[in-house]
């Protein structure tokens, strides 16, 4: 097979709707969607559960900017991650390649080669295809176009929707999509570029894009690891600020203690970035700490929601005092 012209892929993030952190063989019952296929578990430095790696058929056309023809027939790969037993998301990725043929072939051609697509037109050279591939399926998707965001939402939903969940979860908050593309950036003067080149945007309240140009094919294979790493502490900071906003919009006659202890409990232990990004694309860590600056921010927000939950715990003492005083 072919190096690919990029790889396509999106992540949805959201907190599991149950009342308490799930244990590792929860998380492992889960997370068992395909049976027969063993579930992937770690411990540290974080717990860490990822399932089995399941196949969609797609036969569609790409999007494209130069809207041309873009027919491409092959798998969807995704899988569902659960972290701290607590955050679920849904991952799903392809890598375009171009066909060896203008024709299409039998399923049985595709399925051999799980989470690749064959591009069967020819759009330009592979730079010129790759970038409209990119720019396409970050700008320019449409109902028509190859559609991830309904696989990865399939799979987040039946995870979900499972019985080993309560559907009983302390906190309310709204799910994160991430969508990424990453590329083999082209030499520079015949030279392998010696960075990773990369993009991160907020696009909405609730949709992210990301771009990625590594030096090298082989540093392709963890663009995806770092995607669901960049997505679950995106919403984390996401779900903490949209938490605290609340709270200050709710005006001080009403008490925002239940809506915000969850989250001390239950998410501030999480922050870890880079934890689980492969050692390749660690480096894109440090430049997100150094703008806009991750951790900057997850650690004034953190220090804003234990400020609010000790000035509640001083009112409330206060109060409690004033009420049992003897007159």
């Amino acid at each position: 097979m072919s190096d690919p012209l990029v790889l396509l892929g999106e992540v949805r993030t959201t907190l599991l709707p149950h009342s308490v952190a799930l244990s590792a063989r929860e998380v492992e019952r889960l997370l068992a969607l395909l049976p027969g296929q063993r579930v992937s578990m770690r411990e540290r430095p974080l717990p860490l559960g990822v399932s089995p790696t399941a196949a969609e058929g797609v036969d569609c056309n790409l999007a494209t900017v130069s809207s041309s023809k873009s027919r491409a027939v092959g798998t969807v790969a995704s899988h569902a991650v659960v972290t701290g037993g607590r955050v679920g998301q849904s991952s799903a990725c392809t890598r375009v390649v171009w066909a060896e043929k203008t024709n299409r072939l039998a399923w049985s051609h595709y399925l051999a080669r799980l989470g690749s697509v064959e591009l069967i037109h020819r759009i330009g050279d592979d730079t010129v295809a790759a970038v409209d591939l990119t720019e396409g399926f970050l700008e320019a998707s449409s109902a028509t176009t190859l559609d991830m965001g309904s696989i990865s939402e399939r799979l987040l939903a039946q995870v979900r929707m499972s019985d080993l969940l309560d559907q009983q979860p302390r906190l309310r908050t709204a799910p994160t999509r991430l969508r990424w593309a990453a590329r083999v950036a082209p030499p520079v003067a015949g030279e392998v570029r010696g960075r990773t080149l990369f993009a991160f945007r907020l696009e909405d309240e609730a949709t992210r894009s990301v771009r990625i140009m590594v030096p090298t094919v082989r540093d392709l294979a963890g663009a995806q690891r770092f995607c669901e790493d960049l997505a679950l502490h995106d919403w984390l900071l996401t779900t903490l600020g949209n938490a605290l906003a609340d709270a200050d919009a709710a005006g001080p006659e009403r008490d925002t203690v239940p809506g915000l202890l969850p989250l001390l409990e239950d998410l501030v232990h999480l922050w870890m970035p880079g934890a689980y990004t492969p050692p390749r694309l660690r480096e894109l860590w440090i430049r997100l700490e150094t703008d806009p600056g991750f951790t900057k921010q997850w650690t004034a927000q953190v220090g804003r929601l234990r400020d609010r939950l000790a000035v509640a715990t001083l009112e409330a003492l206060r109060t409690a005092k004033i009420s049992t005083a003897k007159w």
